[in-house]
């Protein structure tokens, strides 16, 4: 009995620690946070086969440069180059639209006509809120020494509940536990993190504007109002943080409010349905708006009160199908015109600040 316990206990171990090699070798796809620190595959192609996605490619192309980030690879001389790096979530990666499509991409391309040198990348995570934005600031934008940082932010903030207890171990204000040392731990946090926005219905998928519409039961709908209120202040002082660290390493931020599906649409009857739609898990349009609005307002306020540029697509953008699939995530057509409004905005901004980088 006792040798089998011991052999049963030493499989375990071996087990375990196989497992432990692996994941620090190979880390899962897409599992790109892992305890307090950014894993991203560096010189890949993705193909993604089959989107059934509005407004999409069928057959979807994704590279990842050196850094890990989409975009162009960085020239081993960069003087003269004004490095522009786009973070964010979901709608800053645009995972469903192929290389050239995304909005950091097609903003590069309209501000190469005006700027002689510039270098705009990607580096958006599906999924990430401003926690891991705070990582990948300090693991790897920032070392790269951008002149400009536009965070486009606020969605995968909703309604997080859990981000309090995630604090201190993903802003690192105190050690890391053993347990961050893991590499099974940490794949099972970021696993458990990535399942909780999927779980908020912060996904990719086609919004279904012929399904029967759930408005949000009032007393519902003024409870989750009520608790994204309640969480406010914590995403300010993220949002704080992450201009603070900009600022320290010498970039510019730059805010960008997230824009939605519902907002700004100019067909009264389609707005009314988009209100009435359940855009995220247990949220109609309408409640979604306001809990939205709430977030927007606070990066309004900050950029006020920080005298920093702020591109409002939550106001500029037009809602509706044609420039989103789902609730916040671009079409083409949506992506193109994120582009157009961020290069309008920009260009002044830049040649104000950066004249020697202009296009003579």
């Amino acid at each position: 009995m006792a040798r089998r316990v011991g052999t049963a206990l030493l499989l375990l171990v071996f087990t375990v620690g196989a497992a432990e090699v692996l994941l620090r070798l190979w880390p899962p796809l897409g599992i790109r946070v892992q305890g307090d620190r950014i894993v991203l595959p560096t010189d890949v192609d993705d193909v993604i086969r089959g989107s059934t996605l509005p407004g999409t490619d069928a057959t979807i192309h994704l590279h990842r440069n050196h850094l890990g980030l989409r975009g162009p690879d960085l020239p081993h001389d960069t003087t003269g180059l004004l490095r522009i790096v786009a973070v964010g979530g979901s709608t800053t990666e645009c995972m469903y639209l192929s290389d050239g499509q995304d909005w950091p991409t097609l903003l590069g391309t309209q501000l190469s006509r005006e700027v002689e040198a510039v270098w705009v990348n990607n580096a958006g995570l599906d999924g990430h809120s401003t926690f891991g934005h705070a990582i990948l600031l300090k693991d790897l934008v920032l070392p790269l020494r951008p002149h400009v940082v536009l965070l486009l932010v606020g969605a995968n903030d909703l309604g997080r509940s859990d981000l309090g207890r995630h604090d201190r171990a993903q802003w690192r204000r105190t050690p890391a536990p053993w347990s961050g040392r893991s590499a099974i731990v940490r794949t099972w946090r970021a696993w458990r993190q990535a399942r909780s926005v999927r779980e908020a219905g912060i996904g990719h998928r086609a919004l279904e504007l012929s399904a029967d519409p759930a408005p949000t039961a009032p007393d519902s709908a003024r409870m989750q109002v009520s608790r994204e209120r309640a969480l406010l202040p914590n995403y300010r002082s993220r949002l704080e943080e992450l201009i603070a660290l900009c600022r320290t390493q010498g970039a510019l931020p730059v805010l960008l409010t997230q824009p939605c599906i519902a907002a700004n649409v100019m067909d009264t009857a389609l707005a009314r349905r988009l209100q009435d739609l359940p855009l995220l898990t247990g949220t109609d349009g309408r409640t979604l708006l306001e809990r939205l609005d709430l977030i927007n307002s606070v990066t309004r306020a900050v950029a006020t009160e920080q005298d920093l540029l702020l591109i409002d697509l939550a106001r500029e953008l037009p809602g509706g199908p044609a420039n989103f699939y789902d609730a916040f995530h671009f079409t083409k057509a949506g992506s193109a015109a994120v582009a157009a409004l961020c290069a309008d905005r920009l260009t002044g901004y830049l040649s104000a600040r950066f004249p020697q980088h202009l296009t003579h």
